[in-house]
Parts: structure tokens; C-alpha cells; sequence
């Protein structure tokens, strides 16, 4: 009989479980406490790497910025603040030290490059500069600086004076084009309305601290160019209408220099101290923020219509060599911080205004405006000049890339554009038989420059006539003088310096004339009630020199030698005797 099998749980033997579920939920533990880990270990990294950044792992970073003086101080206050924030650039722990000095100085220091940098005279090479005005950063290369720069704190140009002077230029809506003449007018303002008070008088301080000065006389010159919009340049300085309104700014209705070596705020101490309508000055620029802070608190201003001058301290991060990534970086927040509408009280307290200045402010290279200043010290004068040429065949000598005569005719037109209107010339050339048997011939008859003549002015007609000159041949230097000579003591103006220029290459041809007799004549023919001086200019070797030393010696001229019609000397030489 079969048997059958007997399960084991009948035989008290139990069943084991399956491993299989075991190591599946195993594995999911360990997945999930791996998982776990990377997540800590991640956060772990982020915060060490957080904690690294807040210790400035790369260590600090030295921000220097060097700053127009006048707004040294709230600069610096607001670059401790800045500090004391603790900010980091690109793991670097960042804070700004600031330095001040003027501005032209540290723009051509800019303009040298940064290997040449002076720290004992200026502070640490710098990662931004903030100057007075967008004048100086116009001036150095445009490389030099990273970005647009953003004004900080802004102040216009404005004329400082007693209420009564400043309200009666505000009924007539005086404009900078109009200084000028209310400078040179003995009566300006008693024809304002103010009797008793003479001309305008205003005072103008180039001593240190005085750039107000600068930026009127930009503002003069462009309104009187007509071109507010355009930069102020060197060229437009020397023309004619330029010349004319910044001479006519150089002198006070009383005869008294309006340029001073004072700076501002000893001017307008001067001007405070004696408001009254016989005080030797009625007006001085300066900003407005100047005037603000000055103990002058009796004192008005008035802006004139046009342009508007403006110290707009632009903030320039410096570029290329001046700095790295990390300092360009933070020079870029600190600027933004200034401009923070919690921190720009610091300058509003001083009195400057922020926000975007006008876009109507002149600007002015500091080489336009040393020319501006050097043309109110040295002002031109109205004169009645004869311009004598030699147009020789020497003169058709090779010097540069140019002849003598076409170096001085280009140097004679550059004068002719230039000299004040009332002043009054004449051209005359000469060479031999140039005009039935003459030596000489009148190309413009002297007369005002400003006079309109059938063809043009007479300075328009001195420009083309000169420009158009050709050499001819032999050199008859006496005959020629002793005509010119004879019609300028003749057409004589009394009350400004009258003479005859002569420019001249060479020595008398004419056989039949001989020095001596030429200077007997010429001693003849002078006028102790009509004096006219003889100013030469000789050009290269001349074996005449004696005859022409004693023509400027009888007539109490000058004689001077260049030895080059090529280059500056020659027209330097030649707005000195025609200004």
C-alpha cells in the first residue's frame, strides 16, 4: 500500500521566508539615505562656498578715487559709508579710499598713462575719477575711460552781485553774448536802469579754485560764435568775434584789469566788501553752489540767457591700465551708491543739485580754455596796421612742405580772421614794377576790418587777396616803405597804436637807392603828432639787418628775426604785433 508525503507543518518544521523582498527594500533604504546625503553634502558645499564669498576668500580690494575738490567732502563721507557696508566683488572685500586734487592736473596725468603716474603729488593710481566738469574728461583719451560717465552732484555758473545789479540784468534778460558790451560801456548800467552805476565791472579770478572763470568765458565765447550746441575749440577761440567779446571782458569802464590772480572766494569776499554803485567791481561768476556757501550772504545771482556753464562732476571709471575687472566692477556701485536717493543729501546740504544736469553747457578743452584765459590777460588791442609783404622771387623759397610766402600768407590769414573789428588794416605787396614802373601795389586799402565793401568786408577781402599772392621778382624794400610809410602817417587814427608791418626775406635790389639816403628820407618823413611805428619781421638770413634794425630803431618800432617761415614762430610772432 502506497504511502503518501507528510507536510511539514505536521511535522512541526516551518517554512522559511523568500530573500528576495528583503534586498529590494534594502536597496531603497540605502538609495534613499545616499540621496539624503548628496542633498546635505550639496547645501554643506553651497554654505562653505557662501561662508568663503562673506570672508572674501580672494582677499581685499582697494578702490582709490581721486575727486575735484569742492566735492572732496561728501565724496568721502559717502566712500566711508560705502566701506563700512562691507561689500564684496567677485570674492574680494572692497573698500574706497578717496584723494583730491584739480582737475586739468590729473587730466593730463590721465592723459600720460598710468606707468607715470605721480602718487606722492595725486594718491594711489586711481579706478575713477571725478572731476568739476565733463570739460576735463573730454580731454584725455577716450580709451582711458569705461562706459558713459554719471554726473554725482551738479551746480551752475552764475554772476554774483548786489541785488540791484542782478535785478536790473534779470528786466533785460541779459544773456552771456551781452557781457562784452556792458563790460566795455562806461554807462551799461545806468542805461539798465541803475544811474550812478557805471559798466558792468565784472571781475574775472584765475587763481586757484577759479574754474567759474573758465566756464563764463566758454559760455561768452559760444554764444558769441552762435554755437551754443558745439564744443568750445582753440580755433573758434581765435576768430574774430571771439577775440573781440573776450578782449572786450578784459577791462572795467574804470580802466581797471577785470582779470585778477585771486580765486573765487577771495573775489567775492572783494565784492561783498563794497556793494555800493562806486565799487571798482559790480560782478564776479561763480556757481551757484559757491555763492551758497560763501559768507557773502548779501549777494544775488543771476544766470544769463543761453548756454549754462555747469561744474556737473561727471564720475569716470578709469579703464585699460588704470585698474582691473574687480576695481572697475566696484567703482561702477560705489558711483551707483552715491546716486542713491538716501545718500544725496550729502550734497544737497552743500548746496549742489542732482539729477541730470542741462544738456546746453559748454564745453571747453583745457587747451581752449588756457587760450580763453590767455586772451583776457593779454587782450587785443584796436589798432591801425599796414601790412607790407615782400612777394620777391626768394620768398619763393622751399621751407617744410610749404614756400616762404605761402608759410605767410597761410600765417597772415590765420591773423586776418582773428584781430578784433574795430581794428583796421591794410594790405600792401611789393617785389618791383608791380604796378605801372611802382615796386609796390595796395591790395586792400587799410580801412576797419568789420566795413562792408562792394565785394565783402575788408577782412574777407584781406583773406581771399592774401590767399592768392604769387612770387614775382627783384626785392625793392626802400621805395616800397617810404609809399607805405607816407600813407600811414597820412590816414593816421589818433587814440590806438597805428604802424606798418613789414615781412621780408631779403636785401634791397635796387642799385640806385642806398641805405643811407633811405633812412634820411625816412627820418623825414616821421611826425612826432602822428607817430607810426615800423614793426619788421625778417625772414632767414638777411644781409640787410642794420638798414632794417635802424628803420624800426627811427620809428620805435621793433625788428625781429625768425629763422623759418615754417612752424609756430612765425604766426605767433605775427598775432603779437597785429593784436
Amino acid at each position: 500500500m502506497g504511502q503518501h508525503r507528510t507536510s511539514g507543518e505536521s511535522r512541526g518544521i516551518s517554512r522559511g521566508i523568500s530573500k528576495g523582498p528583503l534586498i529590494a527594500v534594502g536597496t531603497i533604504i540605502v538609495m534613499v539615505l545616499a540621496v539624503a546625503g548628496w542633498f546635505q553634502l550639496r547645501e554643506r558645499i553651497v554654505d562653505q562656498g557662501v561662508q568663503a564669498a562673506d570672508t572674501c576668500v580672494e582677499g581685499d580690494a582697494v578702490v582709490a578715487v581721486v575727486v575735484e575738490p569742492d566735492l572732496s567732502g561728501p565724496v568721502s563721507a559717502l566712500a566711508q559709508r560705502f566701506t563700512d557696508g562691507r561689500p564684496v566683488v567677485r570674492d574680494q572685500c572692497i573698500s574706497v579710499r578717496v584723494t583730491s586734487a584739480d582737475s586739468d592736473t590729473v587730466a593730463a596725468a590721465i592723459s600720460a598713462g598710468a606707468s607715470v603716474w605721480d602718487e606722492a603729488a595725486l594718491g594711489p593710481v586711481p579706478a575713477l575719477w571725478i572731476p568739476r566738469s565733463s570739460d576735463s574728461v573730454a580731454a584725455v583719451p577716450v580709451e582711458s575711460i569705461d562706459g558713459t560717465p554719471r554726473s554725482v552732484a551738479t551746480s551752475p555758473v552764475v554772476l554774483a552781485g548786489p541785488a540791484p545789479v542782478t535785478d536790473a540784468l534779470a528786466r533785460a534778460d541779459i544773456g552771456w553774448a551781452d557781457l562784452p558790451d556792458l563790460q566795455s560801456a562806461p554807462d551799461a548800467l545806468d542805461v539798465l536802469g541803475l544811474g550812478g552805476w557805471g559798466g558792468l565791472r565784472l571781475q574775472l579770478p584765475v587763481g586757484p579754485a577759479s574754474d567759474s572763470t573758465t566756464s563764463a568765458l566758454a559760455a561768452v565765447v559760444a554764444s558769441s560764435l552762435g554755437e551754443p550746441d558745439r564744443p568750445v575749440a582753440v580755433e573758434g577761440i581765435r576768430s574774430g568775434l571771439a577775440v573781440s567779446a573776450l578782449s572786450a571782458l578784459a577791462t572795467t569802464d574804470l580802466g581797471i584789469e577785470a582779470v585778477t590772480p585771486e580765486s573765487t572766494d577771495e573775489a567775492l569776499g572783494r565784492l561783498t566788501a563794497d556793494m555800493s554803485a562806486t565799487a571798482q567791481a559790480h560782478a564776479v561768476p561763480v556757481t551757484a553752489q559757491q555763492l551758497s556757501n560763501a559768507a557773502a550772504s548779501d549777494l544775488t545771482a543771476y544766470a544769463p540767457a543761453g548756454p549754462t556753464p555747469m561744474a556737473d562732476h561727471p564720475a569716470a571709471v578709469l579703464a585699460g591700465q588704470w585698474t582691473d575687472e574687480t576695481r572697475r566692477r566696484a567703482a561702477a556701485q560705489f558711483v551707483d551708491f552715491m546716486r542713491q536717493t538716501e545718500n544725496t543729501p550729502v550734497f544737497v546740504d552743500l548746496g549742489f543739485e542732482v539729477g541730470a544736469p542741462p544738456g546746453n553747457a559748454p564745453v571747453a578743452s583745457p587747451d581752449a580754455r588756457r587760450a580763453m584765459v590767455d586772451l583776457v590777460q593779454n587782450p587785443a588791442t584796436p589798432r591801425r596796421v599796414t601790412i607790407v609783404l615782400d612777394v620777391s622771387g626768394s620768398m619763393d623759397t622751399a621751407e617744410g612742405e610749404r614756400t616762404r610766402l605761402q608759410n605767410t600768407t597761410d600765417a597772415l590769414v590765420q591773423q586776418f580772421g582773428s584781430v578784433v573789428d574795430s581794428s583796421q588794416l591794410g594790405l600792401w605787396v611789393y617785389s618791383s614794377d608791380l604796378d605801372a614802373g611802382r615796386a609796390f601795389r595796395t591790395v586792400v586799402p587799410a580801412g576797419p576790418v568789420d566795413e562792408t565793401l562792394p565785394t565783402g568786408t575788408r577782412r574777407e577781402q584781406l583773406i581771399a587777396a592774401a590767399s592768392t599772392l604769387q612770387p614775382e621778382a627783384a626785392t625793392s624794400t626802400y621805395e616800397s616803405m617810404l609809399a607805405a610809410y607816407a600813407s600811414a602817417v597820412d590816414g593816421f587814427v589818433a587814440g590806438r597804436p597805428n604802424s606798418v608791418l613789414l615781412v621780408t626775406d631779403g636785401p634791397d635790389d635796387d642799385a640806385l637807392a642806398t641805405s643811407d639816403r633811405f633812412i634820411e628820407a625816412l627820418t623825414a618823413s616821421t611826425d612826432q603828432n602822428r607817430p607810426v611805428s615800423i614793426d619788421v619781421v625778417s625772414i632767414g638770413d638777411n644781409p640787410d639787418i642794420e638798414t632794417l634794425q635802424s628803420m624800426a630803431d627811427i620809428t620805435g618800432g621793433s625788428l625781429t628775426t625768425v629763422g623759418s617761415s615754417a612752424g609756430p614762430e612765425l604766426p605767433d610772432l605775427l598775432r603779437r604785433l597785429l593784436y
